[in-house]
Formats: structure tokens, C-alpha cells, sequence
């Protein structure tokens, strides 16, 4: 039996987190004994945290490690992964997110190479390395020294690891011309969902959830963390541009930028327009409130949301970023629009605000489209495949 640890920064739920999750709880019992090392103290909460806990998944807390930038509490956060390492002394050491990645892989190489050294053992344990990569840090919208650290820092990580999962073509092809590093060790396995999470409410049952109340308006929605990448500021901007049409839009979600977002859709008067529903549990069964579903984000991997509103039948705009353009043919199952364009947002909504039938040719298209090349059982055997590889 493999002892497979993951290892994220944040335990409040997201894609990355979902996809440790799915992965954790869907391992083959009987091949592999499975842990989770998550930032924060272990009495620290977190969604991620209490369903690992619910699913009888033993989590370990990794003291201080958060995203913020904070030199005492890298350093801190590195010698506590260590411990933990040498302590659980896995098979596997899969890390998840750009901050868990990059001190996971030098904590996990150290190990690796001090294991080594007394070999000898029959008792020496040396994990193989695996960092899946939710979108390349470096594709954020920074300044080109902060890109270009970034970069140097997922570099670094790439190269200490035995093998990366990259999720999105996108990305993949990014991995590809990284200097110095084999080709062989990048591994493209794009995400799936788990049939059994696949559960959605009728469009009257998930309004009502939603405390929506039936209208004959096109109602646009998004599930989305309010951050700068997710690029909310440009989604008003489109439905200022759509203003007179008969549209409505729904965002779920919460995050830093969420009192910001709402002071300006209220300095605008776009109250009656837009709507915000804060953290909603188990979002995604509500997807069929939306008549058109939309995520304007400037940086993405492969979203969950994007295959949830797939596996729907609900059509999809967005941004064509990261691996958004491996989910929706342009003009075939979605409109893809420019990223940071409102008037090419405003365009692509516009074309499915009035036209029903093509919301629904889509929307059939792409249900699909999901079934077919998105499988959770195709991404497990792959990454199985991968843990049982030779290093």
C-alpha cells in the first residue's frame, strides 16, 4: 500500500482545494493510505478541513503557511514541513497551489536527499514528488518583476519535482519550454467531476434556493471568488454597455474585492440589474437558475464552474484565458471573449441574451462536450498512473 500526503496553502474552498479533495477521497482504499497537510494550525477551520474530516481523512495543520508573502512565516512554514515529512515519511508528496508547491518541493527535496544517504535502511522511505499546477502563478496580471520572480519560483519547482500535472493545453505548452527541464516530467491530465457531485436543482427549486424570483428577463450568472483575476470590474462594464436590455445577473460568491464590487454596482445603479448572493454552500446545484452562465476572469487553469455549468447544459461565456478555450469551442458550444474587453464581453452576451435556441444548442453541445473529454475516472487512472510510475 502507497502513503500519498497532499499538501495545499488554504483550506477555504476553491478549485484547487476541490481538486485535493476529490482526488483524496477517491483513491482506491485498499492501494493507498491517504493524508492531507493544509495551512493553518490544526484547530484552524476551513471547508476543505471539515470535509476531508467528514470523509474519515486524517488533516495535518501546517503552522503559519498562508498565502500572504511573509518571510518569518516561509521560513517557519518550510522547517514545519520538513517534520512533517520526515514524521509521515509518504510515498508520495503530491503539492497543490504556487506557495505549498514551492517550499513543499524544497522541504520534500532536502528529505529526499539526506534519505538517500543512509539508503541503506530497509525502513528510508524516498516520496516521489508530484505538483499539480492550477494555472501558472506567473499569468497573473503583475508587474514585470513580480512575473518574473513568479516564474523563477514555479521554475524552481518544476524542477525539484519528479513530476507536474498541468490541467489546461495552455498551460501544458508553457511547461514545455522551460529551460532545463525534461520534457517527461510534465504530465497533461485535464480535471474531471466525480458523477456522484453531479447533482443539480430544476431551475424553479434552484431560483428558490437562491431566493430568485421568476422572471422573464435572461438571467446571466456566475459562481466566482471576488479577486482581480476572477475580473468582475469588466463584467459591469459589459452590463453597463447592455443596459436597456432584458437581462439580469447573479453572482455568488465572496472574497476581498466584494465591497468594492458592490459599492460600484450601487454608485452605478446597476442594483436592479445585478444581484450578489455571498458564499453559497454547494454552489453549483443552482447552476439552472442561469439562463446563460459567465466567468470574465483575466488568469484561470481549467475551472470547476466552467465544467459545472457544462455538465448542466447551461451555455457558457468567458474569457479566453488558460485552459477556459480547451472547454468552449468558440461560436460551437460557448462564446469565448477577449480578456479585460467589456465591449467583447458585452458582444458575446448580447448574441445569447435574445436567442433561446442557440442557448440551447449550446448548452446541449456542451453537456457533451463535458461527458465526453472531461471524465473524473479518466483523470484518477492517469494519476494513479503517475504515482506508480519510476521516478
Amino acid at each position: 500500500m502507497k502513503k500519498v500526503l497532499f499538501v495545499i496553502t488554504k483550506s477555504n474552498w476553491g478549485g484547487a482545494q476541490r481538486y485535493v479533495y476529490d482526488l483524496a477521497t477517491n483513491l482506491p482504499k485498499e492501494s493507498f493510505e491517504v493524508k492531507v497537510a493544509l495551512g493553518g494550525p490544526p484547530t484552524g477551520g476551513g471547508l476543505l478541513k471539515e470535509k476531508l474530516e467528514e470523509a474519515k481523512i486524517e488533516t495535518i495543520g501546517i503552522p503559519y503557511l498562508q498565502r500572504d508573502i511573509n518571510a518569518t512565516r516561509e521560513l517557519l512554514s518550510f522547517f514545519s514541513l520538513i517534520k512533517i515529512f520526515a514524521k509521515e515519511k509518504p510515498d508520495i508528496i503530491h503539492l497543490n497551489s504556487s506557495k505549498a508547491g514551492g517550499l513543499g518541493a524544497a522541504a520534500a527535496w532536502l528529505c529526499k536527499l539526506f534519505g538517500s544517504r543512509t539508503s541503506e535502511s530497509p525502513e528510508v522511505r524516498l516520496p516521489k514528488i508530484v505538483f499539480t499546477v492550477h494555472g501558472w502563478a506567473f499569468n497573473e496580471t503583475r508587474t514585470f518583476r513580480a512575473k518574473s520572480a513568479m516564474y523563477l519560483s514555479q521554475w524552481a519547482t518544476a524542477l525539484l519535482c519528479d513530476s507536474s500535472i498541468i490541467i489546461s493545453r495552455h498551460d501544458y505548452r508553457q511547461a514545455l519550454s522551460m529551460l532545463f527541464i525534461p520534457k517527461r516530467k510534465f504530465a497533461l491530465i485535464p480535471l474531471g467531476i466525480p458523477n456522484g457531485n453531479l447533482k443539480y436543482l430544476p431551475k424553479t427549486k434552484a431560483e428558490t434556493g437562491l431566493n430568485l424570483k421568476p422572471s422573464k428577463n435572461t438571467r446571466i450568472g456566475t459562481i466566482a471568488e471576488f479577486t482581480k483575476n476572477k475580473g468582475l470590474d469588466y463584467l459591469l462594464d459589459a452590463i453597463n454597455i447592455l443596459k436597456g436590455q432584458k437581462l439580469e445577473v447573479v453572482i455568488i460568491g465572496d472574497g476581498e474585492e466584494k465591497k468594492r464590487i458592490e459599492k460600484r454596482i450601487d454608485e452605478e445603479n446597476l442594483k436592479e440589474s445585478i444581484s450578489t448572493c455571498g458564499f453559497v454552500p454547494h454552489a453549483a446545484k443552482y447552476i439552472k437558475a442561469f439562463d446563460i452562465f459567465v466567468l470574465p476572469s483575466l488568469k484561470e487553469g481549467l475551472p470547476y464552474t466552467i465544467l459545472e455549468a457544462m455538465n448542466a447544459g447551461v451555455p457558457v461565456v468567458a474569457s479566453s484565458v488558460g485552459g477556459i478555450p480547451d472547454l468552449i469551442e468558440h461560436e460551437k458550444s460557448g462564446f469565448l471573449a477577449i480578456p479585460a474587453n467589456p465591449q467583447s464581453l458585452a458582444d458575446a452576451l448580447g448574441k445569447l441574451v435574445d436567442d433561446i435556441k442557440t442557448r440551447n444548442k449550446f448548452g446541449k453541445i456542451s453537456k457533451q462536450r463535458a461527458l465526453e473529454k472531461f471524465s473524473f475516472s479518466a483523470m484518477l487512472s492517469r494519476t494513479i498512473a503517475l504515482y506508480q510510475s519510476q521516478n
